[in-house]
């Protein structure tokens, strides 16, 4: 068999190339989140790596030398020196500086990232009630664990392909090539339609970018130039330049990806790598000795990058000088990494000592996470802050249970109907008190579910929690159109739950409730309300749902008024009492940043105050909601209002944290502590109700 047109030789334009993706996600990263789409530098790395691993498959396949062993050791010493360094400085800084919960997350990752599963983990852990990313040193590793679960399936696929290959043709392997990489953008498309994180995370809807890669590199190998003439070469690099130029301009976190979306970037990655190293692009642009030393240590570059922007946002350094430092940072410790941990591990004598050193170290490291996130039966490993921070700490996102695993199970049996109904299952929030029937029902999204907690202590009815992730309290009324399209269906349990309320007997009041009231009126703020009155629900092969895209109303305090009607009116035919519950306030900060006096690193500026002017712009939006429904309550006697805020503002200033009680869990839910404020006011207008 012919020698492959591969080339093993170094071509500095793939540097520059490698220089643009790290680039972009470092701008987009520190700098540019909200209209720059830098994220897509991640995709032209997956194009990156599968023409160039592909290309020395099929050169060694082709000169009958592949072995599973050398190609896995050649992994390992390139992935694991610098990656070991930097998981061993985030967790040992993180146990110093992070408090207990997400200590122990961050030892589940990177237990989970020396295993290179990492990217399942977060998709597990993704949803409406996820940590922020900035808390998540090690987020930026999902992409390592898509990259390396690709190549413990396509040495294998393509060695069987290149077998039968031999007897039946060449043109078996890019059979197999062009399926797997049809089946792979296709499952990507599909769970672009109902599980956008699965289409973020999981291999098989990524794995057709790296074999866009490998595409060209089977070109290559089957005698395509390597250089193309001078004008197809320039016309290949200027068509690739410009459809990642349109990538970073258009392609902006607002917009669903990956799926088609992901499409010019993955495009333009492979024009500019067939456009040869002597293109015009390519070596006037790519081939620049800036270009050429920012890719050469582009890959410890991304490694620490991530992790520095996290723990400086963190420990309350999120200026743009401060990330602009941390950048500078994590280039000095990317350089220092590659000339003292890259290089001498990967090359020099005693390459088997080094390796075994590596893969033990790795392990270690890995165990080591398992160990400090608590298994094999024993307590997870206190962080340092752990005794001064445990009181307030464990209030902090949804880190106590609201409900038991029973209070669920009874509210399903007494609403079989809405089984299923949420994809994910997590959106439905379906819990009952007490076994029995319920007389009073909650329903809306999770201000309910946060208050449920509260209640529970104080109550003496029995509460039904019959609420959905983003979910208005009213009939046929969508109120999320992010790009994660698990939500846009949750206006169906909100009907389920209105139509279970007003069949019931011995439901008496109902408590309706929106936490994002303060942007139901803002077109574009993700939470802008839809009709969907006369939309129908379309059926996929698998039998899951795929949401209509309504269109946003144009007149949407129009919309949610007569949305609020038809709700309370068929509430008020049913003889049901209905109390409206006003959101508490929406703070501006993450509230964990009251405690970074107690962190070992933190800004010498902390947020002492810990709240909000009742007067910002979050607020006069907020009022807006609270004068359209003061006005349209107007109509229905049986309707009483209720402010979730009062019990936690007073002097002018709404509270996160207060007399030292941490009173939210992020930046919109109040934690347990809140409730409890909010509850006896709240039980007491539900008595009142009562008695009517």
């Amino acid at each position: 068999m012919t020698t492959p047109h591969v080339p093993a030789r170094y071509r500095p334009d793939i540097d520059g190339l490698r220089a643009v993706a790290v680039g972009s996600v470092i701008v987009f990263h520190a700098f540019a989140r909200q209209h720059f789409g830098g994220f897509v530098g991640v995709d032209i790395f997956f194009v990156i790596s599968g023409y160039l691993i592909s290309g020395i498959l099929l050169r060694e396949l082709d000169e009958g030398r592949f072995s599973f062993l050398r190609f896995y050791a050649r992994r390992v010493r390139r992935i694991y020196p610098a990656l070991v360094v930097m998981m061993a400085a985030v967790l040992g800084f993180g146990w110093l500086e992070l408090f207990d919960a997400d200590f122990h997350r961050l030892a589940l990752h990177v237990a989970a990232s020396a295993g290179f599963i990492v990217n399942l983990v977060l998709y597990r852990e993704a949803g409406y009630f996820d940590t922020a990313s900035d808390a998540k040193p090690l987020l930026h590793l999902w992409s390592l664990g898509v990259e390396e679960q690709f190549y413990i399936v396509w040495p294998v696929l393509l060695l069987i392909a290149h077998r039968i290959g031999k007897r039946l043709g060449r043109g078996v392997v890019w059979g197999v090539l062009a399926a797997l990489m049809l089946a792979s953008f296709t499952h990507a498309v599909l769970l672009m339609r109902h599980d956008i994180s699965a289409a973020f995370y999981w291999p098989t809807a990524r794995g057709w970018e790296l074999l866009a890669g490998a595409a060209l590199a089977l070109a290559h190998a089957r005698g395509a130039a390597l250089q193309p003439r001078p004008a197809i070469a320039a016309a290949l690099g200027a068509a690739g330049a410009a459809a990642i130029a349109a990538s970073l301009i258009f392609v902006t976190a607002e917009k669903p990806f990956p799926g088609w979306n992901a499409v010019p970037a993955v495009a333009g990655a492979v024009l500019l790598l067939a456009a040869g190293p002597g293109g015009w692009v390519n070596r006037w642009l790519l081939g620049l000795a800036p270009m050429r030393w920012v890719g050469a240590i582009s890959y410890p570059l991304y490694l620490w990058h991530w992790p520095l922007l996290a723990y400086a946002a963190i420990a309350g350094f999120d200026s743009v000088t401060a990330r602009a430092i941390a950048m500078g940072a994590a280039v000095l410790l990317a350089w220092l990494t590659m000339r003292l941990v890259e290089e001498p591990l990967r090359f020099g004598s005693r390459p088997g000592v080094k390796l075994w050193g590596l893969i033990t170290a790795m392990a270690a490291l890995g165990l080591f996470g398992l160990w400090a996130w608590g298994v094999w039966g024993h307590k997870p490993l206190p962080s340092y802050t752990a005794d001064r921070t445990a009181a307030f700490a464990h209030q902090l996102n949804w880190q106590t249970p609201v409900g038991s695993a029973d209070q669920k199970a009874a509210c399903y049996r007494l609403m079989p109907g809405r089984v299923g109904m949420a994809h994910p299952s997590q959106n439905d929030f379906c819990y009952l008190l007490h076994d029995g029937k319920p007389d009073v029902a909650m329903i809306g999204d999770s201000l309910n579910l946060s208050l449920f907690p509260g209640m529970a202590h104080v109550t003496h009815h029995n509460l039904l929690l019959a609420s959905a992730s983003e979910a208005a309290p009213f009939y046929d009324s969508r109120t999320t159109d992010w790009p994660d399209r698990s939500r846009l269906g949750n206006y169906r349990l909100t009907n389920q739950a209105l139509d279970f309320a007003i069949a019931s007997r011995s439901i008496r009041v109902v408590l309706l409730s929106y936490l994002n009231a303060d942007r139901l009126f803002t077109p574009s703020s993700g939470h802008y309300i839809q009709d969907m009155r006369g939309t129908e629900d379309t059926d996929v092969n698998d039998g899951e749902h795929v949401e209509v895209a309504a269109n946003p109303a144009v007149d949407g305090p129009a919309t949610m008024e007569a949305a609020m009607r038809r709700t309370l009116t068929r509430l008020r035919q049913a003889h049901k009492q209905v109390i409206v519950i006003f959101p508490n306030r929406r703070m501006s900060f993450n509230p964990a940043s009251c405690l970074d006096r107690l962190r070992p690193v933190h800004a010498a500026t902390v947020n002492d105050l810990c709240a909000v002017p009742d007067h910002d712009e979050n607020a006069r939006r907020r009022q807006a909601y609270v004068t359209r429904v003061e006005k349209i309550v107007r109509s229905y006697p049986n309707v009483t209002l209720f402010d979730a805020s009062a019990p936690l503002c007073e002097g002018g200033l709404c509270y996160a944290m207060r007399n030292g009680h941490m009173l939210y869990r992020d930046d919109l839910h109040v934690s347990e502590e809140g409730a409890a404020l909010i509850a006896p006011g709240l039980e007491q207008a539900i008595d009142t109700a009562m008695k009517r």
